[in-house]
């Protein structure tokens, strides 16, 4: 039970490493590219918090979209495109990819109202 316990601990900060990862990569892309079209730190905030709100709701939107393909979808698509059959491991891939873009998109969604809080203060 205490292994059991730690290894999803372990399972957990795994993936909040490497959502953050991609979240600062993200966000670090997003700050490169509107500093060079607005050319100033003072304009910048709101371009900024406005953007990766965006991004941030589209990885919860494509994460929640890989979340629910379902079985069914699946097997109109092998029927239609002669795609693989769907198997438990595709499913538990699925959902580790889903996991992966929903927890990216909250923590960008918490850094773009983070940033906003900031940058009216």
């Amino acid at each position: 039970m205490k292994t059991e316990c730690m290894v999803t601990k372990k399972t957990v900060l795994e993936l909040l490493a490497r959502c953050l990862i991609y979240s600062l990569i993200v966000i670090l892309i997003d700050f490169v590219l509107i500093f060079a079209i607005q050319g100033g730190l003072n304009q910048i905030t709101e371009s900024l918090s406005f953007v990766i709100l965006l991004e941030g709701g589209i990885g919860l939107t494509v994460g929640g979209a890989v979340a629910s393909y379902s079985p069914l979808s699946v097997k109109i698509s092998e029927v239609l495109f002669h795609s693989k059959p769907w198997t438990a491991e595709r499913l538990k891939e699925a959902e580790r990819q889903a996991r992966t873009w929903i927890v990216t998109g909250i923590i960008l969604i918490f850094a773009a109202l983070l940033l906003s809080a900031v940058g009216t203060a």
